[in-house]
């Protein structure tokens, strides 16, 4: 694929370039939300697939924010192949400076949907993370994590971490409630198991 240069690695496997996983696994469980005519924003976009995924589901715009400088540019460069510029936008930021990230230059005030698929693990102080992503959605919240624990502080790749907090009662003291949740890479629809690894969590705000 003529997009993918030099030593650089795509994250999603795109057709045969040898990305890193397969979309269709991280895009799990996305299929039981309703993304018609709603506004998006993915936390950790990578190659941008999964945005344009949501917007094949109906949504009307589709933001993304990735940290590395090169995925940002695929994404850009696969939107605007597949005619999307106007309703994929994608944005470099670094998700430790919050308040920074998610106020650039032409992003919403709110997002009806929020999405963080399996970022919010590499970083420190994820309640108060996971807190400011609910503060920027309007309606439905969606996050992926290892375990269903929100560390303060956490090594990634490592074993030691220090202090853990529920992220349902973190999302209950920012108004949302739990609508569902699941274990493992979910298809078809809800209940799903809640044992295991790769813990998905759907949030809807309450007030």
């Amino acid at each position: 694929m003529g997009l993918i240069k030099g030593a650089y690695r795509p994250w999603f496997i795109i057709g045969d370039n040898g990305g890193q996983l397969d979309i269709e696994r991280q895009d799990a469980g996305l299929s039981q939300i309703d993304f018609k005519s709603k506004t998006v924003l993915e936390i950790g976009c990578a190659e941008g697939l999964v945005s344009l995924q949501n917007l094949k589901r109906g949504a009307r715009l589709s933001h993304g924010i990735e940290f590395r400088e090169r995925a940002v540019e695929v994404a850009q460069s696969i939107a605007g192949v597949l005619g999307k510029s106007d309703s994929a936008k994608f944005y470099w930021g670094d998700i430790r400076a919050t308040d920074t990230v998610l106020n650039q230059s032409g992003m919403l005030d709110r997002y009806d949907i929020v999405i963080a698929m399996a970022v919010l693990q590499k970083v420190p102080n994820q309640p108060e993370i996971f807190g400011k992503l609910l503060a920027k959605c309007s309606s439905t919240m969606v996050l992926r994590l290892p375990e269903k624990k929100l560390y303060r502080f956490r090594m990634f790749s490592r074993q030691w971490s220090w202090g853990s907090s529920d992220p349902v009662e973190v999302a209950r003291r920012n108004g949302f409630r739990l609508a569902w949740e699941s274990c493992g890479y979910p298809q078809g629809k809800p209940p799903f198991p809640v044992s295991g690894e790769a813990w998905l969590g759907v949030f809807e705000r309450q007030n």
